[in-house]
């Protein structure tokens, strides 16, 4: 048996395309009426070595930046959000379908923080952000290892 086929690592290099559904509703979003048209993220797997890297960057930078002594602070919703978000950034490499405004949304860090940013985690059953809709599908080997069911 090949086994190159459950080669996650290398799939998750290639973005998949992940079809956005509304944050409160679940569901799919179309820019267009006749359902056309899917707003799409195009989303690398979690386990691509340039994606570790990049997070891996992320986490040095954070470090050094990170005070002697850690706060005796309690954790809000929207710290949590704020690392959902830096953990997304590096998965995005597209946009199908999906404005800001009059402009096509774009992968500078302004028009990624942006998109992340629309809502946060509310922890309501069935909602669910952007930033954990890309985050969920970015970590399931189903999203882009598709060539592991086949015989």
């Amino acid at each position: 048996m090949d086994f190159t086929k459950f080669d996650s690592r290398t799939a998750a290099d290639k973005p998949a395309r992940l079809h956005l559904k509304d944050p409160a509703s679940g569901e799919e979003l179309f820019a267009d009426e006749t359902r056309c048209k899917p707003c799409v993220v195009l989303v690398r797997g979690t386990e691509s070595r340039a994606v570790q890297s990049a997070l891996r960057a992320v986490q040095r930078a954070k470090l050094k930046d990170k005070p002697k002594k850690e706060s005796e602070e309690a954790r809000t919703l929207e710290d949590l959000h704020a690392q959902m978000v830096d953990g997304a950034v590096p998965l995005i490499t597209g946009f199908e379908n999906i404005a800001r405004g009059e402009a096509a949304l774009t992968t500078s860090e302004d028009d990624l923080r942006w998109f992340l940013n629309l809502q946060m985690i509310n922890g309501q059953e069935g909602e669910k952000s952007f930033a954990e809709q890309v985050l969920a599908f970015a970590s399931k080997r189903e999203s882009y290892l598709g060539n592991a069911n086949a015989r």
